[in-house]
């Protein structure tokens, strides 16, 4: 039998002259046709090779003629190498064509020369049969090295096709399916296992397993996990050198799965290292003693160093993706979105656990009021529709294993685990776990629950991506921690709530209550000061102006707590009209005149000749206004110097109110406008105040479109700018703003 499996161009020619006298023609399409020109592509080697023979022989015999001897002595030698190189070229059987074609016409031209066929002497037929054998052992030889030279093209071939795809793929699954499906194009293996290097836990696991027999199909060999020099695997990853295990039956370093018969088989083991770094290991099985050659080994190496470059690809481009993912779970974890519920926080919790790890099963737990960790939420891969146990409500006991602050991830295999507790291990066997991790839930010092993930299969896990998944435990306390501060501080805002109205209510039932007696005051003050009541002695009526001024100061007090309460409350409308604030203002000094003359102090006001038009509430302004002139004199500490300026420019009114007081603190000047706060400056011990005075003016200046502004240096005075939109002709109210 031959291997050649297409036109060899040397006897092309001779092809195509045999065609030609056969009758056939070129593009013939018939059947016929068909056949005879496959009959003939199959005799075309036969033909070639004995046409070679007669080639050398008319050769070989021209040769003798012209040197005048009756034979060559090597010629044996001579077609015993032809035949060799036909058996190269063409195959065994042209081969075998040309030996036979040799053993008929050496005789007749290099035996002995005559005229006849025939066999001389018993030397002649030792000779040739020598010959024959010879030629015999050389087809042989040159067979078998072309069939192995062709099998370890084709390999070479299917690598050259695979490798591509093995070294391009970016994920991890993927390279080793390919993997598996390569290496069964080039070796006939019946069991093929890839384990992993888990660096946390020191051992190999195996993470893919192909069977294809039966005496594999029936074990589990997920579970035989292997350590550095244990096992074949093990003892390659050690020496970080490939294995050729003849018989693993007989080898005391083959580790089988517990219950397996040791079979007669040939391992091949080859570590997958890149670098200084070792990713795992490749094992090959096939049944049967030696069944496995250091050829098979040598295309092992060659597809292991490929593999390991590519789950070192991969795993840098899982590790981009998850950290991209990571960090997508821990935004989705911020407590930003109020319109969740309990329930869809702690699933998106759950579930962002489970897409970084594919968990099989999940579960958070959570602190509540009664102090004991509640399961809220499940998930997983494989989380079966009844629900895989979880146990009741957890005491602050039974998790002080991870309640301690230098646990800060716990990886547990729940066979032989001794310290995992009784319950996680009850559930888990439950379960069909393997492998569990439990990841501590912390809000600062407080610990407010964990999350468990668990798997059916042995599962390895890099530090990196032990740290991702802390990372988005620290973020589920936080996203917990700040659900329930809410509902406490829901709480709060309710109290506060209900306070803040009847605080309100207070001030607006007190302010009217107050008005009725402040009238009745100053009408009986007002007699008095006129006479209608009697002449007064000196004395009772410089008492008597003391009463008046206090009883205006007090009613000015009234109305700006009355003011305030309609401002946040938006009960009265205001009364927006236009006018000019030259007007409000000068009636404004007028009313603070007799606290300067008091204080002996001096007002200097000046004001713009042309009119000031604005539109807004003759009433709020002027009260806005007031609290500015009386807080200038109020904070003087000597004699009140005060100024008053107003203008107009580029469409905007301009009123300063400027003082030559104590100034106000710089740390205190962002709060100054605030409802009810007071500088602390021991200056102002003796000043009295409500704290709503400047929170007023802000309230009406912002209410008609416009803004005030201070500047201030302590011991240099302070100056107030409002600032309100100039009125242009046609122009309307603005809306009233809502209050804060």
């Amino acid at each position: 039998m031959g291997f050649v499996t297409r036109r060899v161009p040397a006897y092309e020619g001779v092809r195509r002259i045999v065609k030609l006298v056969l009758g056939g023609r070129p593009g013939s399409g018939s059947i016929d046709s068909v056949l005879s020109e496959h009959m003939m592509d199959r005799a075309l080697p036969y033909l070639a090779a004995i046409a070679a023979v007669g080639i050398a022989s008319i050769g070989l015999g021209g040769l003798a003629w012209a040197l005048g001897i009756p034979r060559v002595e090597t010629y044996l030698l001579i077609f015993v190498l032809l035949v060799g190189v036909i058996a190269w070229r063409l195959g065994r059987g042209p081969a075998i064509a040309a030996t036979a074609a040799v053993a008929v016409i050496a005789d007749y031209f290099f035996i002995a020369p005559g005229e006849t066929f025939g066999l001389g002497t018993t030397s002649d037929v030792v000779r040739l049969m020598t010959g024959i054998l010879a030629a015999a052992a050389v087809i042989q030889f040159v067979t078998i090295s072309r069939r192995r030279q062709l099998l370890l093209q084709r390999r070479k071939d299917l690598l050259q096709d695979v490798s591509p795809r093995i070294i391009q793929s970016l994920d991890a699954e993927e390279v080793l399916n390919t993997v598996a499906e390569a290496t069964l194009r080039v070796i006939d293996y019946q069991h093929f296992r890839l384990y992993r290097w888990d660096e946390s836990s020191g051992r190999l696991i195996l993470v893919k397993s192909v069977a294809r027999a039966e005496s594999y199909e029936h074990t589990d060999w997920h579970t035989v996990t292997l350590s550095l020099g244990e096992g074949i695997s093990g003892t390659a990853a050690q020496s970080r050198r490939a294995l050729l295990v003849p018989d693993a039956s007989v080898d005391s370093r083959m580790v089988y799965p517990t219950g397996t018969t040791r079979i007669p088989e040939s391992i091949i083991s080859v570590p997958m290292v890149t670098g200084d770094r070792l990713f795992g290991v490749l094992s090959l099985a096939r049944m049967g003693a030696r069944s496995l050659s250091d050829e098979d080994l040598r295309l092992m190496e060659s597809i292991a160093a490929q593999t390991a470059l590519a789950l070192a690809n991969a795993e840098q481009y899982a590790e981009a993706e998850q950290t991209i993912k990571a960090l997508a779970t821990v935004e989705a974890l911020q407590p930003t979105d109020a319109g969740l519920s309990d329930t869809e926080v702690d699933n998106r919790i759950i579930q962002g656990f489970v897409d970084l790890s594919q968990a099989d099963f999940a579960t958070l737990r959570v602190r509540q009021a009664d102090g004991q960790y509640h399961v809220e939420a499940t998930g997983g891969r494989q989380w079966p529709d009844s629900a895989a146990p979880t146990g009741g409500p957890l005491s602050a006991d039974q998790v002080a294993w991870l309640s301690d602050p230098h646990v800060m991830v716990y990886v547990s295999d729940p066979e032989s685990d001794a310290k995992l507790p009784d319950w996680a291990r009850r559930g888990t066997q439950l379960a069909g776990v393997k492998a569990s991790i439990f990841l501590p839930m912390r809000a600062g010092q407080r610990f407010v629950g964990f999350v468990g993930l668990y798997w059916r299969r042995p599962r390895w896990l890099r530090p990196e991506q032990l740290r991702r998944l802390q990372l988005v435990a620290a973020q589920a306390a936080i996203a917990v921690d700040t659900r329930q501060a809410l509902e406490r501080e829901r709480g709060r805002a309710e109290a506060l709530v209900e306070l803040e109205r009847a605080r309100r209510e207070f001030m607006q039932i007190a302010s009217h209550e107050l008005r009725t007696p402040l009238t009745v005051i100053r009408g009986y003050a007002s007699l008095l000061e006129e006479g209608s009541l009697g002449e007064m002695p000196p004395a009772a009526q410089h008492a008597l102006r003391t009463l008046m001024d206090k009883s205006s100061e007090m009613r000015g007090q009234v109305e700006r707590m009355l003011l305030l309460a309609r401002l946040e409350d938006g009960a009265v409308e205001q009364q927006m009209t236009e006018l000019d604030l030259r007007t409000v203002v000068m009636d404004a000094v007028e009313r603070v005149r007799p606290q300067l003359v008091l204080k002996q102090g001096s007002v200097n006001v000046e004001l713009a000749t042309t009119p000031l038009t604005i539109v807004g509430d003759p009433e709020r302004l002027a009260t806005a206004v007031d609290n500015l002139l009386q807080n200038a004199v109020k904070f003087s500490a000597g004699p009140p110097d005060i100024e008053v300026t107003g203008d107009r420019a580029d469409g905007r009114v301009r009123l300063i109110v400027k003082d030559h007081g104590i100034g106000i603190p710089t740390a205190a000047r962002s709060r100054l406008f605030e409802k009810f706060y007071r500088v602390n400056d021991p200056e102002l011990n003796n000043v009295v105040g409500t704290g709503i005075g400047l929170y007023l003016v802000r309230q009406v200046v912002e209410g008609h479109g416009g803004r005030v502004d201070v500047a201030s240096q302590p011991g240099q005075g302070s100056a107030f700018e409002i600032d309100l939109p100039y009125a242009l002709e046609g122009a309307k109210a603005p809306a009233e703003p809502s209050l804060p």
